[in-house]
């Protein structure tokens, strides 16, 4: 699962450029989605552990664009899926991109977050 996600996170930072090949990359987005969907938190749960020691890299990325995938906006919503998220958000501040790189998902959820901080 690993290079799988890494492979996702690569392409998804820059899809014109990653030599991904996507047909290839979607094979086993069938299985996920009917996984995420029949046992959300335990997904999110088991996509936590697998990017426990990225240290916030590329799988780690690829994790917060399958959560995306799965869940669109809905992922705002689950607390189980905000680590993730958050990791995902970081990731692309920690490269120097702008916030202007994010997605209005990612958007939202920061701006969750720094309210909430005050």
């Amino acid at each position: 699962m690993p290079p799988w996600l890494e492979t996702l996170g690569r392409f998804s930072l820059d899809t014109q450029h990653s030599g991904v090949d996507v047909d290839h990359l979607w094979d086993r987005g069938g299985l996920l989605r009917a996984y995420s969907r029949e046992d959300r938190d335990g997904f999110l749960a088991e996509l936590r552990a697998v990017v426990a020691d990225d240290r916030g890299g590329f799988v780690t990325f690829g994790a917060a664009c399958l959560v995306w995938e799965m869940y669109g906006g809905e992922a705002l919503d689950y607390p189980a899926a905000w680590p993730l998220i958050d990791a995902g958000i970081e990731f692309k501040l920690a490269r120097g991109l702008a916030t202007a790189s994010l997605t209005g998902y990612e958007n939202q959820r920061l701006n969750r977050t720094r309210e909430r901080r005050g």
